[in-house]
């Protein structure tokens, strides 16, 4: 018999798969972008079709100054969105790695890519629980809505926090649970696939970042969201 791990993934990767596939995002994706505190200049610029694809819980790139760095990588980049951003603010010449579990949200992200730009935006397959990248080789690691679906939350936080090069960020939004979830939620198998049942308390959230080996940690922002409370969060790798 197949793990609960290994059965929460496949729903992921199926759920995820079929969203991309069909093109069944959830409507009104663009309107979300700017409440969600995007700017409105940078939505004007990007196609309706991506923006309409948004499946965040916040604006990333508050106060982040991404003129330094050589190396991102976006975890569980979904359509690529927040990966077409990332690209907008980094110098030429930079790389911004774009991580997911399925192959057609890979795809999806691809095409959110800025033609244009003059940063390489690298699609790559990967579980964010054993990242397919070499220790020490990135400068910020991104994730919107992303450890959530983690099944082994402190694994995917040590695994950002080795990827990333001594004194290398850690910026995230992210679901805490903050009260106990309605008796449908816990009782619907999809639920650890659409961000609710994987959510944990704000405090072993931070104690995972910790444990991994960050410093700084700053988790702040609190907007509900849903059952849930949508919370920022920065650290920083010790080093």
């Amino acid at each position: 018999m197949k793990s609960w791990a290994s059965q929460v993934k496949e729903q992921i990767r199926k759920r995820y798969s079929r969203l991309a596939g069909e093109n069944t995002f959830p409507p009104g994706g663009a309107e979300r972008v700017l409440e969600a505190g995007y700017p409105s200049e940078w939505a004007k610029r990007t196609p309706t079709s991506v923006l309409g694809n948004y499946s965040g819980c916040g604006y990333l790139l508050e106060d982040v100054d991404l003129s330094d760095v050589s190396v991102a990588v976006d975890l569980g980049c979904g359509a690529g969105l927040d990966a077409r951003l990332i690209a907008s603010r980094m110098p030429a010449g930079a790389t911004v790695i774009a991580l997911d579990f399925t192959e057609a949200m890979l795809h999806r992200a691809r095409e959110a890519s800025d033609p244009n730009s003059s940063v390489a935006t690298l699609p790559l397959c990967g579980d964010m629980e054993q990242l397919p990248l070499a220790d020490g080789t990135v400068d910020i690691v991104f994730a919107n809505a992303s450890f959530n679906l983690a099944t082994d939350k402190p694994a995917a936080f040590r695994e950002a926090a080795r990827i990333l090069r001594d004194g290398g960020r850690l910026v995230a939004r992210d679901m805490v649970r903050d009260r106990d979830l309605p008796a449908e939620v816990l009782q619907d198998p999809l639920s650890s696939s659409t961000s609710l049942g994987g959510a944990v308390p704000e405090r072993e959230l931070r104690n995972a970042i910790e444990v991994a080996g960050f410093t700084d940690i700053q988790i702040d922002g609190h907007t509900p969201f849903s059952y849930l409370t949508a919370v920022r969060i920065t650290a920083r790798k010790n080093g």
